[in-house]
């Protein structure tokens, strides 16, 4: 960066994941003793502190990177921002992409997704012929040629000899991929282990892909900025994801011997991956808790209500629905052999509720949150209750 005079602002942009990938490069970047800076959609952080607003604040914590008050910034992009952006996207000597579509043909002709591939091609088309480029390989629509594109690439996978990886690798390109159940680098022509997922726990022992890939995304963007493969190992074991900066993301908490996740609603293509992931987590029932999802198409609600209905699963329902909608979330539900239990509750607080209420051991209960900061915070404060409950007093045997 310092080679051709570019701020060193890090971008981070795909349909999902973003935010998880920013927040674990910053992980890395602070366990090297480096300052910095970042803008996710919950706001501006600049050194650990989140500020008041985002435009002024991310002005002046560009103002002290040029001064060198700080030494890195990370801004998460979504596609509806890299449309608007241009020729300013040449400002960004480093460019990560989480993915687009998750390989999904029905994804790749919706019109929001018609959008947000010519997002990607600008961006590819408008970045620094020196910047790097870190692509999801285990999307195809990520990691396609452009032929306009002129920076190099840094391709991430979780498979060294899937096709596109493999082509890359063999023409002496950088990439990332897991073997075993190690990260390695291969650059310059060397394979290197990064660091064992056995180490991360916030990947659960690798069990959970999404968690893996943004491992993965982290050790490409920090070896792509010049950092040693000591720092980035000891700055992904350093990382610990914390819901209240990341409410949208797979939140993760124990209560008990149950499980419980936040996230938020999203397409069947994505919502698989969740399923399976949370799925992972216990050996009990999967307990849904849903709102209207307002954001999502109604031609997909069939599709996700069959997903959230499949296996041992109780599916609780809340908030204003349409007609239409709900009906085609029920029967997809019903469409299962064998149907799930569904409840109705009035609200999002009161469905989490309901279902921390039903949970046995090793249930896991998955809240699609509409307020996800809200949803957050309910969960948390129940997690913190019950490990108050749980404590023995002071001086009990």
């Amino acid at each position: 960066m310092d080679r051709v005079r570019i701020a060193p602002v890090i971008a981070v942009a795909g349909s999902r994941g973003k935010t998880s990938v920013v927040r674990a490069v910053e992980s890395i970047f602070r366990e090297a003793g480096y300052r910095v800076a970042s803008w996710t959609d919950q706001g501006v952080d600049i050194e650990g502190k989140s500020q008041r607003g985002e435009i002024g604040p991310w002005a002046r914590a560009l103002t002290s990177l040029s001064a060198g008050g700080l030494d890195v910034a990370i801004q998460e992009l979504d596609w509806a921002t890299v449309a608007t952006l241009g020729a300013s996207l040449k400002r960004f000597p480093v460019i990560a992409i989480t993915n687009l579509c998750a390989n999904n043909e029905s994804c790749l002709i919706s019109p929001e997704m018609f959008r947000a591939r010519r997002s990607l091609d600008r961006l590819r088309a408008n970045s620094l012929q020196s910047a790097r480029l870190i692509l999801n390989a285990d999307d195809y629509a990520v990691v396609k040629e452009n032929e306009l594109e002129s920076a190099e690439r840094f391709l991430v996978g979780m498979n060294p000899d899937s096709p596109l990886l493999r082509h890359h690798v063999d023409n002496k390109g950088a990439a990332c991929w897991i073997d075993g159940s190690e990260i390695v680098l291969y650059q310059n022509q060397q394979s290197k282990p990064v660091i064992d997922l056995r180490w991360l726990k916030w990947t659960r022992n690798g069990s959970i892909p999404f968690a893996v890939q943004t491992a993965l995304l982290a050790t490409a963007i920090a070896r792509g900025c010049g950092l040693p493969l000591e720092l980035i190992a000891s700055g992904l074991v350093a990382h610990e994801p914390k819901p209240e900066l990341m409410p949208g993301a797979f939140n993760m908490f124990r209560l008990g011997s149950s499980q419980i996740v936040v996230d938020r609603p999203m397409p069947p293509w994505f919502l698989k991956r969740t399923l399976r992931a949370a799925a992972s987590l216990g050996t009990g029932r999967q307990i849904h808790v849903t709102g209207p999802m307002y954001e999502i198409d109604t031609h997909e609600l069939f599709a996700i209500g069959r997903l959230l209905g499949r296996g041992d699963s109780v599916m609780i329902i809340h908030g204003d629905w349409t007609d239409d909608r709900l009906g085609l979330i029920r029967r997809g539900a019903a469409a299962n052999t064998v149907p799930p239990i569904v409840l109705q509750a009035v609200s999002e607080r009161s469905a989490i509720e309901q279902g921390i209420g039903m949970l046995r051991s090793g249930d896991v209960l998955l809240v699609l949150a509409e307020d996800a900061v809200a949803a957050v915070r309910v969960v948390a404060r129940r997690v913190r209750r019950q490990t108050s409950l749980n404590q023995p007093a002071a001086g009990t045997a």
